[in-house]
């Protein structure tokens, strides 16, 4: 107790600096844990060593599964507090959760349709704060169609033309009606309703298991096994047109030289994490959105490896103009994490 009230006046103090100053600056990061930490040996240690390494201010989880009937976010807690870092801690059912440096005033779950959606609001200096974390519907995953692929129907097998290789999906009236087949657009249709008379600053973040319509542009046409496809994808688009910032693609507007891929990353101490073993499927799938006034993104990075996967080969590619933290550590997960610096001007 006196650990974290110690923390929690060095943090007040930090704030009331930047207050006088007239801004506060809020590190932000979504992490999906695969299987909570499972999937990899010695994951739960993994991730607490990430966390204590780059020590953000708030996290959103994704795949948070309680194994065992134990509170996985509580007990993340308890272990960072172990080494120096006091958080709060919800876990407001579905597969999501928050920790949270800042007092977290109130949780609820907005949706369990297809993995989940859940609310939470923070206290930053007398002020609320919105933050929501989001597990979107992986079925019926539309990018894999130009790269030749089912996205789980009828299967995730590649799409044979005949030979032996991928047969790509290039028309676009096809690709959007598969991918509003998922449970997305569903989904994000109750996001958008728990959101629509709240007045205070909203975070959303998490994995959309969906790209950005920044992202499948014309200048990207031919990379990343696009095949030509330029495509508005239906969640960010519609986060866009609702007025919600992409914080990593404000900070870096360049999508050629900024792709962002957190997926399919390299997981230390497993096999490849691709799904597409003859395709290119590396893609940003893990968002940082959000909407207020005054709020301007200061700071953005991957958390994790620089490899990815391409043609089921390791590659770092396109790396090169991004800014990564704990990228020497032991990664693990088949996701990067995403961390973003959200300035609040006064």
């Amino acid at each position: 107790m006196r650990r974290r009230f110690l923390i929690s006046i060095s943090v007040l103090i930090l704030f009331y600096k930047q207050a006088a100053i007239g801004q506060v600056d809020l590190s932000v990061m979504t992490f999906n844990i695969w299987q909570e930490g499972t999937s990899v040996a010695n994951g739960f240690n993994k991730i607490r060593d990430v966390i204590v390494n780059v020590n953000p201010d708030i996290i959103g989880f994704a795949e948070v599964r309680n194994y065992g009937g134990q509170n996985w976010t509580t007990k993340m807690a308890a272990e960072l507090s172990l080494n120096g870092l006091n958080y709060y801690a919800k876990f407001a059912g579905g597969d999501v959760s928050l920790i949270s440096k800042y007092p977290i005033l109130d949780s609820v779950l907005i949706n369990n349709q297809a993995n989940s959606i859940a609310g939470f609001t923070i206290e930053v200096l007398g002020k609320k704060i919105i933050v929501i974390v989001g597990h979107l519907d992986y079925n019926h995953y539309a990018c894999y169609l130009p790269r030749g692929y089912n996205g789980g129907d009828p299967d995730w097998n590649m799409i044979n033309d005949g030979q032996g290789n991928p047969l790509p999906v290039k028309d676009t009236n096809i690709i959007a009606a598969y991918n509003l087949k998922s449970l997305r657009d569903e989904q994000m249709k109750v996001f958008f309703n728990y959101v629509r008379d709240k007045s205070d600053p909203i975070i959303f973040m998490g994995d959309f298991n969906e790209p950005s319509h920044f992202d499948w542009t014309a200048n990207t046409a031919n990379l990343f096994d696009h095949n030509g496809v330029v495509f508005s994808w239906h969640t960010c688009a519609a986060l866009s047109d609702s007025g919600f910032t992409d914080s990593y693609r404000e900070f870096f507007p360049d999508e050629v030289m900024n792709p962002g891929i957190t997926w399919p990353s390299l997981a230390h101490g497993v096999g490849s994490t691709s799904w597409t073993p003859k395709a290119d499927e590396r893609d940003r799938i893990d968002f940082i959105f959000y909407k207020g006034d005054s709020i301007a993104t200061s700071y953005a990075a991957l958390v994790g490896p620089k490899e990815s996967y391409d043609h089921n080969v390791i590659t770092t590619s396109f790396t090169e103009y991004e800014n990564f933290l704990a990228d020497s550590l032991l990664w693990p997960s088949d996701h990067k994490a995403v961390l973003v610096k959200l300035r609040f001007q006064n």
